[in-house]
């Protein structure tokens, strides 16, 4: 698939289908119809346009992928979708909308890119919370999931977890938490409850 066939109707509409299941399964895995489409810029794609905000300050998105989003940019603390680094620690004074009580709604969705997702542990992995791969293991309850259902990620610095655990405290207010990859995205919304396995 062309860059330009990428961005026409037919295949946004695909994608949107496939990131509602996404968001109304956690923790699976979301991949583009075509392998050659980056799951970052499918999901940016099919979400954004000229109505919905993005914070970028680490620049993950290229000047040509920010043009045709058509997003305006805003500041973190405003921002309706913001993209950062999951590898790196989330910085102390990271303030992203939670949202209101009377507009839940206006709680950011919060964009991670990592490195990897694994359906088991990395083999020769030691015990515990991350493997000497870097590898996490979560374990996700709530709305959507089935029981439990494990996920394992690679990438994925411990302080993203910390901090989305505190902002989801008060729910309904909070924010949708979206891992992406090369490969693939998983979508954690904020009604989804993880618990780091090997703590």
């Amino acid at each position: 698939m062309s860059a330009h066939q990428w961005w026409q109707a037919q295949a946004q509409q695909t994608a949107f289908r496939a990131l509602l299941d996404g968001f109304a399964r956690p923790g699976t895995w979301v991949r583009p119809a075509d392998s050659h489409v980056d799951p970052l810029l499918m999901f940016m794609s099919t979400l954004l346009d000229e109505s919905v905000s993005l914070a970028d300050p680490g620049c993950l998105l290229d000047a040509d992928q920010r043009r045709l989003l058509l997003a305006p940019s805003a500041p973190v603390e405003q921002a309706r979708f913001v993209l950062l680094d999951g590898r790196q620690a989330p910085d102390a004074g990271l303030a992203p909308a939670l949202g209101t009580l009377e507009s839940p709604e206006f709680g950011a969705t919060l964009v991670l890119c990592i490195d990897y997702f694994s359906e088991r542990p990395v083999e020769g992995a030691a015990d515990g919370a991350a493997d000497s791969a870097g590898t996490t293991r979560l374990q996700l309850q709530g709305p959507g999931v089935p029981g439990r259902r494990e996920l394992f990620v690679g990438g994925l610095h411990a302080g993203w977890l910390a901090r989305r655990a505190a902002w989801v405290a008060d729910f309904p207010l909070g924010l949708d938490l979206v891992l992406v990859t090369k490969q693939a995205l998983v979508a954690l919304p904020r009604t989804t409850r993880i618990e780091i396995q090997g703590d």
